[in-house]
């Protein structure tokens, strides 16, 4: 059995009015025995989780899973979801994201391709996770500089941790979406005896189109961005964003009274196509058909136009996406004075997705990552406890194909570090330090640029440049205050580096999906964060809060600045203007300024009565960032969430709930150069569940929530797609969960 680690001991209170019963008829019973007098006060139990830091578990997470993690995240404060269509949503948390935010499954990374590119998912299921941890400051500096932004880390229990009670349990569930007839099913299966314990997992969704209320394309900011005005566009669906993914997973544990070690082996595969930029080729601009067939005669194009159609001028881009991991953990709870256990991870991850248009392969990339933790954590003295650790990786990566405008590339991470905590009285200190070293190596010493047509490009290959190495050092300083036992105030100051990622340094070359050039920059260097971080976290029997103010001075911050001029495909040219939405790609390239972020998120909720039915709660939320370059043009920082207000109110018991949610975003009218502006939007949800235990062991669990049920048309600004696919129109939700 595994030894848990419990924050607090299990008090027996007493009130003092039984005390007196207890002492009155022991009295009556010998008078010779005295009773002393016996205060009993109430003390409620600490919690040493700073407001920085969140959790989602139980009921709340499974009414939030959706198709994406993104999604299933958006309504916790500070978090949004960039969406890239329906299939694919990335996490955003106080505006950053790729290779600033760490997405994990219980400690190791994800290494999919969502980094690389906002048109690729994360190869994390929701539906089964148990647990999402959500941590932001200084307490990232465990896992590197790819978490400076923050970390996602999704527990879903596929290495057993405990021994099933009974010989077989698990769960079982099912869910509808009435938008896109969307349908999402899964099951979890534990077994065991004795030490050993098994868990097999599987499920599977499937959508088709995703309805919207107007349409697709927001042919006002196409124009404001790209100069054109003839645009075919789609009404009431986003056309080739339908999607199927299935996966599964086998893990097995031996879990022994002073260690554990077990692993799991899982798969996911995952299809899903990216909203176009425009549905069609309108008749009175054949500028893409030109591009296509530069040499035929023009009296000629609208004939073979009608013979080729739409598709083959304009062809849809799918993903199919495959991801195979292989998850080692074992523990040791030691019998030396000091030492409270060692931990070991280890992840084994080969993904890979092709992209696919017009039905036929382009570029294929792969990711093969090797990922370990070892980590020791002391208990020296009573009031110091901490760890040392140590966190390795190495990576291979390749895109093979049309579109290789990443070169294959190896390297490999290494980092040092230790947290240590100090509690004394009302006050707990922590501090942090950690040394990485990144290793970058491109693997070719140019990179070539195929063409569909062959045409061969009007520029040379690039001549790659040999291996780069970086270091990053980073250390933390927090303090936290007990005001009370209800209210705790923590500041958190940190200094954090990270290392520019492949796609910064080495792109170069168009990618269809996201419709742009990329052009990477093997001058950058380090980005830096300066953090102060001030949080106040209030938790009483009616009411709690947290509230977190944020100052992040970002050296050398790494962005994509957009360029003059576009990129055409099919000639492999470069223009001064946009011909054609079919064949017009802008140019970004990369480069680092300094950058200035400042923001707040906040939520509290109280109970407002006690009734015979249940309990009715109130909850109020708020988050808001601004972030702008600190030079220059002190221009605004692109893609950044809107300010965010709501209420939420609640009524129910452990029975049953209902719930209403409105959401108001205001309007982001500081997009940041080349972008355009996104309106405000009122957003209005539902949600009710049943729990039915009357079939001990079978428990029944009945929801339904309902999303956007004004169908507004919601653009979100932290979407690159966002001109060419809103958010989806009004969605209703039902599902049915069995556990056993």
């Amino acid at each position: 059995m595994i030894r848990s680690e419990l924050g607090a001991s299990i008090l027996l209170l007493l009130s003092p009015g039984l005390v007196s019963a207890l002492a009155a008829e022991s009295s009556a019973e010998s008078e010779a025995l005295e009773m002393e007098a016996v205060e009993v006060v109430e003390k409620k139990l600490r919690s040493d989780s700073a407001p920085q830091q969140s959790r989602i578990s139980g009921d709340t997470l499974r009414l939030q899973q959706a198709d994406t993690l993104g999604k299933t995240l958006e309504n916790q404060m500070g978090l949004a979801n960039a969406s890239f269509g329906p299939g694919v949503g990335v996490p955003v948390i106080r505006g950053l994201t790729g290779s600033r935010v760490r997405i994990m499954q219980d400690g190791i990374g994800s290494h999919d391709a969502s980094f690389l590119s906002p048109d690729h998912a994360v190869a994390i299921e929701p539906l089964f996770a148990e647990q999402i941890d959500v941590v932001r400051g200084p307490d990232t500096i465990r896992y590197g500089g790819n978490a400076i932004g923050g970390i996602v880390d999704v527990k879903d229990n596929r290495i057993p941790e405990r021994v099933p009670d009974r010989l077989i349990e698990g769960a079982v569930e099912t869910r509808f979406d009435t938008n896109a007839d969307g349908t999402h099913s899964g099951f979890k299966l534990d077994l065991g005896k004795d030490a050993l314990a098994l868990r097999v997992a599987g499920f599977h969704r499937n959508r088709n189109d995703t309805e919207i209320p107007g349409e697709a394309i927001d042919t006002g900011a196409v124009r404001e961005q790209f100069g054109l005005n003839n645009i075919v566009n789609a009404r009431g669906t986003i056309p080739n964003t339908d999607s199927e993914s299935a996966g599964g997973s086998l893990g097995l544990s031996w879990l022994g009274e002073s260690a554990m070690a077990g692993m799991a082996v899982s798969r996911t595969g995952n299809r899903y196509g990216i909203p176009k930029g425009t549905h069609g080729i309108d008749p009175s601009d054949l500028d893409g058909l030109e591009l296509l067939l530069p040499d035929i005669d023009p009296a000629l194009l609208g004939e073979f136009a009608d013979i080729l159609g739409a598709e083959a001028l304009n062809p849809s881009v799918r993903i199919d996406m495959r991801q195979t991991r292989y998850d080692f953990k074992s523990e040791w709870y030691p019998p030396l004075p000091g030492i409270e256990k060692l931990t070991f991870r280890y992840g084994v991850v080969d993904y890979a997705h092709t992209e696919i248009e017009g039905g036929l392969p382009f570029t294929t990339f792969t990711n093969q990552v090797g990922e370990g933790r070892f980590e020791i954590h002391h208990k020296l003295f009573k009031a110091l406890t901490g760890s040392f650790g140590a966190q390795w990786q190495e990576r291979d990566f390749s895109a093979l194909g049309v579109e290789t405008f990443v070169p294959p590339t190896s390297g490999d991470t290494l980092g040092l570090f230790t947290l240590q905590k100090l509690k004394l009285a009302d006050w707990t200190f922590e501090a942090g330090l950690r040394t990485e070293r990144v290793r970058i190596d491109p693997t070719v010493a140019f990179l070539q640029f195929p063409s569909p047509l062959g045409v061969p490009p009007s520029f040379a290959d690039i001549a790659l440049p040999d291996t780069l190495t970086f270091r990053a050092d980073s250390a933390s300083l927090s303090g936290r205050w007990d005001l009370s036992d209800d209210a705790a105030l923590v500041l958190a100051l940190s200094r954090a580096k990270r290392a520019p990622d492949i796609q910064e340094l080495f792109a170069i070359g168009p990618h269809l999906s996201t419709r742009n050039f990329e052009v990477g920059n093997v001058r950058l260097g380090n980005e830096t964060v300066n953090l102060a971080d001030l949080g106040l976290d209030w938790h009483s029997e009616r009411l709690a809060a947290k509230l977190n103010g944020y100052y992040n001075w970002t050296e050398n911050y790494i962005y994509q600045k957009r360029s003059a001029g576009y990129y055409s495909h099919h000639q492999a040219q470069f223009y001064a203007t946009c011909v054609s939405l079919v064949d017009c790609l802008p140019i970004y390239a990369y480069d680092q300024r300094n950058a200035l972020f400042f923001g707040y998120e906040a939520e509290a909720q109280a109970t407002l009565a006690d009734t015979a039915y249940g309990q009715v709660k109130l909850t109020l939320f708020s988050d808001w960032v601004r972030g702008r370059f600190a030079d220059g043009d002190r221009a605004d920082v692109p893609r950044l969430p809107p300010l965010r207000f709501g209420a939420e109110l609640g009524f129910g018991d452990v029975t049953w709930n209902a719930a209403i949610r409105y959401t108001r975003a205001e309007a982001q009218d500081r997009p940041g150069s080349g972008e355009s502006a996104t309106p405000g939007y009122h957003l209005l949800a539902a949600s009710a569940d049943f729990h039915w235990k009357s079939l001990e062991p079978v428990n029944f669990w009945l929801f339904a929530k309902a999303n956007n049920l004004l169908n507004e048309e919601i653009r979100s600004s932290v979407s690159f797609l966002r001109n060419f696919a809103p958010e989806p129109g009004r969605s209703v939700v039902i599902g049915f969960r069995a556990t056993f």
